[in-house]
């Protein structure tokens, strides 16, 4: 409640730095306080209810196995619609991150299990080595992390196969032969999504199970470059102040040679410490209200308004634009999408432009999308494969 206050007050006491209307506010309000679930025909994935996205309602919660809704990519991979803004008012960033905050602050679920398991699928886009179009090149990762001593962790991944992502892309992959292997040169000037010398193949592999070892053992995953382990992890503040203060911290004497010592750049590290926090690390909701409201402060962030991930799910975006570097011709899009009625992460990702052959301009996107997140006492699904 203390954040929809916020929300409130910044409506009614007109704080600069791009403020939204009323109306934004209170649409805003109104979506996640009355929206009932499956509104709007979107896919939604479910949660256990705890410190993990995608909230389930209880009655989805059956013993203490985490039960989802899986998600998957539609057969024709399409590209993500920029997020734009809606043709009403909408809120503003520091709103959106206040009502995250206080959606995710009132759910209520078990904080542990026999594993944390994060579920995603990513996507790359890459100019063909001809220029001529666009491939989409999909993957899964499904990591599961042992919370008990001793106990082995694993991810389980797959490659899903690419393909040109859009009609026109289709048409001019036929016009190049329909090839199913691209051969990249080493020359990787101007190319974008692939790498010197790399094979890419349009078909799927088999799923891949693979143990992890050294510090990963022991592990409820990584901030700031660096493994926590689960007696870290139950350490991290939920205070909004002492969180900020941890975090800082955690910006070692290497991150911040990273981004140098303008503020602004450290505040860019704090920026992705805060992600890293609400999409996906086992904390409390607590915690994670915590980081949004830290985001919430921060003056860079635009609200990008609705839009559908590229999984077709529908969320509200934030995030921020990248001027173009030395070399570089377009700017990058950076963007987070969060489900309004929770509060909780779909899905990551950024965009640009490239320029193909012939002067067609064309959008390339690298995300990850969120499926399934939280607390299960079920084993890992494991494959003949394995490493």
């Amino acid at each position: 409640m203390d954040d929809l206050a916020r929300v409130r007050d910044d409506d009614l006491s007109g704080e600069p730095a791009g403020q939204a209307s009323g109306a934004g506010a209170q649409a805003l309000l109104a979506s996640i306080m009355s929206e009932p679930p499956g509104q709007g025909h979107r896919p939604r994935a479910t949660w256990l209810r705890g410190p993990i996205p995608w909230l389930a309602s209880a009655a989805s919660v059956v013993a203490t196995v985490l039960v989802v809704t899986m998600v998957t990519a539609p057969d024709e991979q399409r590209p993500a619609p920029s997020p734009a803004a809606s043709t009403s008012a909408q809120p503003s960033a520091r709103q959106m991150l206040l009502s995250a905050a206080a959606a995710v602050t009132a759910t209520k679920a078990p904080v542990s299990g026999t594993y944390w398991r994060t579920g995603t699928v990513s996507g790359m886009d890459a100019i063909s080595p001809d220029r001529g179009y666009v491939i989409r090149r999909l993957s899964s990762k499904d990591q599961w992390l042992a919370r008990r001593p001793g106990a082995q962790s694993w991810w389980i991944t797959q490659f899903l196969g690419a393909k040109p992502l859009t009609p026109e892309d289709q048409a001019a992959w036929r016009k190049a032969g329909s090839p199913t292997r691209w051969k990249y040169p080493m020359d990787m000037s101007g190319y974008v999504g692939a790498s010197s010398s790399e094979v890419v193949r349009a078909e799927a592999e088999e799923k891949t199970a693979t143990r992890l070892r050294g510090k990963w053992k022991g592990s409820g995953g990584d901030l700031a470059k660096e493994l926590l382990t689960w007696e870290e992890l139950r350490r991290v503040p939920s205070g909004e102040r002492e969180l900020r203060a941890y975090l800082e911290q955690r910006l070692t004497s290497q991150t911040k040679a990273d981004y140098g010592q303008d503020p602004r750049s450290l505040e860019a590290a704090l920026r992705e410490l805060c992600i890293q926090v609400v999409f996906g690390l086992p904390v409390s909701p607590a915690v994670r209200a915590s980081a949004y409201r830290i985001l919430a402060t921060m003056p860079t962030l635009e609200s990008l308004g609705r839009t559908k991930d590229p999984l077709g799910r529908t969320g509200e975006a934030f995030g921020y634009q990248v001027t173009p570097r030395f070399g570089q011709k377009s700017a990058i899009q950076v963007a987070w999408v969060i489900d309004p009625a929770t509060g909780l992460p779909l899905t990551r990702l950024t965009t640009t432009t490239v320029e193909l052959a012939g002067g067609r301009i064309a959008k390339t996107t690298s995300f990850t999308a969120y499926q399934r997140v939280g607390w299960t006492d079920a084993e890992p699904p494991l494959p003949a494969k394995r490493s």
